[in-house]
């Protein structure tokens, strides 16, 4: 039973012998602690905005590290703890999971919250325990001020009570002006939102046509944003299993530990979890763990997204974002690591999530999403048609635009895919994309100056290599010029109303 309770209000005395509750006895002075937790975050609330709680806490002069992230289970931990260390640094598990949320912006004392917790029992005629009750005193400060103060009341049975006798502790909390709730506000509500306060990793929502043109263009980069994130989280988590503060995990995790003190699980923010002495290790993080190739093909995924809505999107931003994200897909997953990414993934990150918020649209992103994505849609399919209408096996002349156009529409096609037309169309243009895929663009070899330094062995063998890809694109060419009517009646089908 938990009940909300004025500040100053005299502690309640739920002693009534007819109904079987004959005293009240204060626990031991392990139930009973005074605690101090230190809210840390970046200076602009990057992990508050994200839903992640980090603090260190002290619960009478024992501390421990915290985190609390229920909204990006399973891959990070929910009512966490993990003990200092002797240096008292941040987890590297902690550190590592919060680098993309945190994005390069250093960690500082966001809000503090200062909890005076008493309990007591409510003791029967033999003097056996029915019920513990905690009077839980939260103070929530941020920069000296005091920004909310509450008081809780939790009445945990330690055996079946009867309907009546809860009825009669409900009355009674409530004679002295206490309120019962379902639940308490979590450390997130307590803080309340900051100043514009929107997610920077937000849900997106069903794609829809009829919305305006920016909330489309809006949740098309939330979509791929989430996919990026969620794959970026599953590499760091994996084999990490920070799950919660229990004792087993923290054996687990970190080996043997000298010593184990036996005290309560961390049931909320201001309470003590297990606290364990241990060695500190470097544990998972090492050059192998956290293969980047899931999150290469959300990447990948997310190219697309941003070459299909490019048109509508300011060019220098499209620029600068198909940089980064170039040099990123570049990376060799057998060389590169979650824990080595470049700088470079951390500012296309900060880009994206300044783009879900607000992005960089080129049109009136207040009129209808249909009638511009239809007339988009339309216009690249009148160029794929009217470019690969002029191709010739006979020369490379137009063949590499073709192959461009294509692939552009296909992007475009695939981004707005909001029905059943919508999508016939994206796979035809995909399926012409990949036709033109093998047709090459211009007669590659080894430069002369390079012939030059090669030996007649390694000249001859370069020569049977360009004279296969010459042959190979010959026959793709020969292939799509013979295939393109056939594709060009079902694509003028599928874009035809």
């Amino acid at each position: 039973m938990l009940f909300e309770m004025a500040w100053a209000a005299d502690p309640p005395l739920l002693v009534n012998p007819e109904l079987g509750v004959s005293k009240l006895t204060s626990r031991t002075a392990a139930r009973s602690f005074h605690s101090d937790v230190t809210l840390l975050d970046s200076t602009d609330h990057r992990l508050q905005r994200s839903g992640v709680v980090l603090a260190h806490r002290v619960v009478d002069s024992l501390g421990e590290w915290y985190m609390d992230a229920p909204a990006w289970r399973p891959w990070l931990p929910v009512d966490c703890s993990v003990a200092l260390d002797g240096a008292g640094e941040l987890p590297l598990d902690f550190s590592c999971l919060t680098k993309p949320f945190l994005r390069g912006a250093p960690l500082s004392p966001s809000a503090a919250l200062r909890c005076e917790s008493d309990e007591v029992s409510l003791l029967g005629p033999g003097g056996e325990p029915l019920a513990d009750v905690v009077d839980a005193r939260i103070k929530v400060t941020r920069s000296g001020v005091t920004i909310s103060r509450a008081r809780e009341i939790t009445l945990t049975p330690r055996t079946d009570l009867s309907q009546r006798l809860r009825d009669w502790v409900a009355i009674r909390m409530i004679a002295l002006g206490a309120t019962q709730v379902d639940a308490f506000p979590t450390a997130q509500e307590r803080l309340g939102p900051p100043a514009g306060a929107l997610p920077d990793f937000p849900r997106p929502g069903h794609l829809n046509p009829g919305a305006t043109l920016e909330g489309f263009v809006t949740n098309r980069l939330a979509g791929s944003l989430r996919q990026v994130i969620e794959a970026d989280l599953a590499a760091r988590s994996m084999g990490m299993h920070l799950h919660s503060g229990t004792a087993e995990h923290l054996l687990a995790h970190f080996g043997e530990p000298e010593a184990i003190l036996e005290s309560r699980r961390p049931e909320d923010l201001s309470d003590l979890g297990t606290d364990p002495v241990v060695h500190s290790s470097m544990g998972i993080h090492d050059e192998r763990h956290g293969r980047i190739d899931a999150l290469r093909t959300a990447l990948g995924d997310l190219a697309i997204v941003v070459d299909g809505l490019a048109e509508l999107l300011e060019p220098r931003w499209v620029r600068e974002l198909t940089v980064l994200l170039d040099q990123v897909l570049e990376l060799d997953p057998a060389r590169i690591t979650i824990h080595r990414m470049p700088e470079g993934y951390y500012r296309l990150l900060d880009m994206l999530v300044v783009a879900v918020r607000a992005p960089k649209l080129v049109r009136d992103g207040a009129v209808p999403a249909r009638p511009v994505l239809v007339s988009m849609v339309r216009g690249a399919v009148s160029q794929v048609l009217r470019l690969c209408d002029k191709l010739d096996v006979g020369t490379d002349h137009g063949w590499a635009r073709a192959r461009r156009q294509a692939e552009a529409a296909a992007a475009l096609a695939a981004t707005l895919r909001v029905d059943k037309r919508a999508g016939k169309v994206a796979r035809r243009l995909e399926k012409v994309a990949t036709m033109l895929a093998d047709t090459g663009s211009v007669h590659e070899g080894p430069m002369p100056e390079e012939i030059a330094q090669l030996t007649p062995a390694a000249a001859f063998a370069a020569g049977r290599r360009l004279e296969r890809r010459l042959a190979g694109i010959a026959i793709a060419r020969d292939t799509f010029v013979e295939k393109w009517p056939d594709q060009r009646a079902k694509l003028l089908k599928a874009v035809t109303p």
